[in-house]
């Protein structure tokens, strides 16, 4: 059954019919469409934060659980955790999509701002690479495109605006055996460091692997909001994370509410994506 998303707040809506007027005469202005939806059974993990002793730690156990076969005991859900870490886990089915349209897609929403809003119209604003070079550079891989590439994004999450630096990261580097990848039905991944950019603090670490299923892929993402914040200055990053945790910053700029408006986010905008990838892929992959 389809959930769909009834609430908008006010600055979405209007964002909408800009983002409508900046998509009109696209090749891709067909797969603009602001019919969202969520699925069942993300219905009862937004009712109430999970309990948070299934939250995962952000290091090598905790990430290469999810190398594991099968579901951990929470694959929907959000909450607070002790010292001010927001949690999300996410899992959102993809029918009909391939790791390589995945793969894809991660460079190709990026290579003009309209692109962008295709994925979430009411809360997409921009992504703007800060190689754009990169992206339709001849003879790379889809992966070469955008892990180790920066993009400065702005948009909604809930009623609050971010701007935001997503960092795409190899997954070794956040301590992933990617030698398991082939085993976990692992086929495409987006991992990354994301940072403020006002101030330049790196704020979250973010986890999405794309794994094969019978009729195509579902995407497993985790976040950890306010983990590990470090404040970057004349090329040097300082971790600021005691102090971050001591003085209860980590709880007000994360947090269970942060939580819970990215789990939303999250599971609308690949919903979402899931509906238009397939045939976007077609025409233009």
């Amino acid at each position: 059954m389809k959930n769909r998303v009834t609430y908008f707040p006010p600055a979405t809506q209007r964002l909408f019919v800009k983002n409508a007027e900046q998509v009109r005469g696209k090749p891709y202005e067909r797969f603009f469409d602001g019919d969202l939806w969520l699925h069942d059974e993300v219905m009862a993990a937004i009712a109430q934060p999970m309990d948070r002793a299934h939250a995962l730690t952000p290091d090598r156990v905790g990430l290469n659980s999810l190398l594991d076969p099968g579901y951990h005991e929470v694959e929907n859900g959000y909450c607070g955790l002790p010292d001010g870490t927001g949690y999300v886990a996410s899992l959102v089915p993809m029918p009909g999509c391939t790791g390589e349209m995945y793969q894809w897609w991660f460079w190709w929403h990026a290579v003009e701002p309209a692109r962008y809003t295709l994925w979430y119209p009411t809360n997409h604003i921009a992504a703007h690479p800060v190689d754009r070079g990169v992206l339709t550079a001849p003879g790379l891989t889809h992966e070469q495109r955008y892990v180790g590439t920066t993009h400065h994004v702005d948009e909604y999450v809930g009623a609050d605006l971010v701007e935001i630096a997503i960092s795409f990261v190899d997954p070794g580097e956040l301590g992933f055996d990617t030698s398991r990848f082939g085993e976990a039905g692992i086929v495409g991944h987006a991992c990354a460091r994301v940072s403020l950019r006002r101030p330049n603090v790196e704020i979250a670490t973010m986890v999405h692997l794309a794994r094969e299923t019978d009729d195509g892929i579902e995407q497993r993402s985790r976040y950890w909001l306010g983990h590990d914040p470090r404040l970057r200055a004349f090329d040097r990053s300082v971790s600021i994370d005691a102090v971050a945790t001591r003085l209860r910053l980590k709880r007000r700029m994360a947090g269970r509410r942060v939580a819970y408006e990215q789990l939303l986010h999250d599971q609308i905008e690949f919903t979402h994506l899931s509906t238009f990838l397939p045939e976007l892929h077609a025409e233009f992959g």
